[in-house]
């Protein structure tokens, strides 16, 4: 009989031993059993969230510890407070079981304090800074009982006090852009405003003499005798001997002199002296005004070798009965760097022989028949080289120019930098301070918020430039 042929499907069949299946099914169990063990061994081995809280806990306050022992003084809104806050709040978390926040907390805690292991102060801006410093210039901490030689953009905070010796002198700047220039022989406390009072920075001067310029904001200084409430847009000298007396000059704006029991209001250019102990506040003296220099013109440089003398000239005072004249090395004319100090000139001209290589700055007063003298005149540089800076045509490069991250203050700019010897430097058209060696300072003000541009100029004795742009940002609470 003949078999059927089947049509429209092949079939293939396959037979598979039971032993084989038997094989596969335990491989399938075992692998499968050692998912489920491994697993179960993983969870068992990452750490829990309150333990990953625990541990970092404990890190942040060895981190803590540790910064402690470095930064010494913990003062409000530093660093190192901010990681003790933090640290604390996080201890919270952990109390209230908020495991995961802990975390987070002591994570925020441990940044602060490595930020004060990798460099104290280094990124604080403080309540005020060091923008110049020269000579014996010492600081002591809030809280600390040793001085420590004070260093350039070294931030200032509330309580930090500052020493001058006898050819010291200093140039602090505070937040609010209020300039203190601290004169040799001088000591003062930086202090912080409460929040009742009005904006504006604070000091107390102890002993010596401080020069204040304010700009957009009020400051205070007290002494021992009296409080000096300076008026924004004001440049007042405070004059401090201790257990005797305090001298207020007033040379632009405003001041109120109050000592409790008196109380005057000085305009510019008058003084006041309030007597130790009595407080007692002696009539206002007027002062003549200061004398103007003419020539030679800032920053004039000079052959050194073939100069001859230098002819210094000042615009006449009509109450001077006789003028003062200052030169120095010394930008702040700290005595030992004065070469002439003469208080005897007549006329309106003098000439003077420099025979030493450098930056020289000099300054004049006007004395009065009485004895009284005005404020000191603007300070006018010249230069005497050895090798004048290049004016011939064949001088074609551009001087070299670098500049550091600006140093921020509000929306001020401290900028410092150096470029070739005898170049002159601005910075947004304004002229910077350059010294001998090229290095120099800048503070500007930008007035709006938002990004702004910097502009720092170098320009040589042939005209040759070099220009650095820096962007900058300014956000007005």
């Amino acid at each position: 009989m003949r078999r059927r042929k089947l049509v429209g499907a092949d079939l293939d069949w396959f037979i598979i031993p039971i032993r084989r299946i038997t094989t596969w099914g335990i491989v399938i169990v075992v692998v499968a059993a050692g998912s489920v063990l491994g697993y179960r061994a993983y969870v068992k081995a990452r750490p829990s969230a309150e333990d990953r809280a625990r541990t970092e806990i404990e890190s942040a306050t060895g981190l803590l510890n540790k910064a402690t022992r470095i930064a010494g003084t913990v003062r409000p809104g530093s660093n190192i407070a901010r990681a003790r806050n933090f640290l604390q709040d996080a201890h919270n978390s952990m109390g209230d079981s908020r495991f995961e926040e802990a975390f987070r907390l002591a994570v925020e805690s441990e940044s602060y304090s490595r930020r004060v292991i990798g460099g104290w102060g280094a990124d604080e801006n403080g309540d005020a800074s060091f923008i110049f410093v020269e000579g014996d210039v010492a600081l002591q901490r809030a809280g600390r009982s040793t001085f420590e030689s004070a260093r350039q953009r070294q931030p200032l905070f509330d309580g930090d006090f500052i020493r001058t010796g006898h050819n010291g002198s200093a140039e602090i700047m505070f937040t609010d852009g209020t300039l203190f220039t601290i004169r040799p022989g001088s000591l003062f406390e930086v202090r912080r405003p409460s929040a009742s009072e009005a904006s504006g920075s604070e000091v107390k001067m102890v002993s010596g003499a401080v020069n204040v310029y304010t700009s957009a904001s009020p400051s205070t200084i007290t002494t021992d005798d009296a409080t000096a409430a300076v008026d924004k847009d004001s440049r007042v000298s405070v004059d401090v001997a201790q257990g005797e007396k305090t001298e207020v000059t007033t040379y632009r704006g405003k001041t109120t002199v109050s000592t409790g029991l008196n109380t005057v209001v000085l305009e510019g250019r008058q003084r006041v002296i309030a007597a130790a102990r009595t407080g007692v506040l002696s009539p206002r003296v007027a002062l003549p005004e200061a004398p103007l220099p003419l020539l030679p013109a800032d920053n004039r440089t000079f052959d050194v070798v073939t100069a001859g003398d230098v002819e210094l000239k000042w615009s006449r005072v009509p109450e001077a009965a006789r003028y003062r004249i200052q030169i120095s090395r010394s930008r702040l004319f700290v005595p030992d760097a004065n070469e002439v100090d003469l208080d005897d000139r007549t006329g309106l001209s003098t000439r003077v022989k420099v025979s030493r290589e450098g930056s020289y700055f000099w300054r004049l007063a006007a004395i009065e028949k009485s004895g009284i003298s005005s404020d000191w005149s603007p300070v006018r540089r010249f230069r005497m080289l050895e090798e004048p800076a290049h004016t011939g045509a064949s001088d074609t490069s551009p001087p070299e120019l670098s500049v550091l991250p600006p140093q921020q203050m509000g929306n001020l700019f401290l900028i410092f930098g150096k470029t070739e010897k005898g170049a002159v430097v601005t910075v947004n058209a304004e002229p910077a301070d350059v010294a001998v060696d090229g290095s120099f300072k800048k503070t500007i003000t930008i007035e709006r918020d938002g990004y702004s541009i910097l502009v720092i100029k170098a320009v040589d004795g042939a005209g040759n430039e070099t220009i650095r742009r820096m962007r900058v940002f300014v956000e007005t609470l």
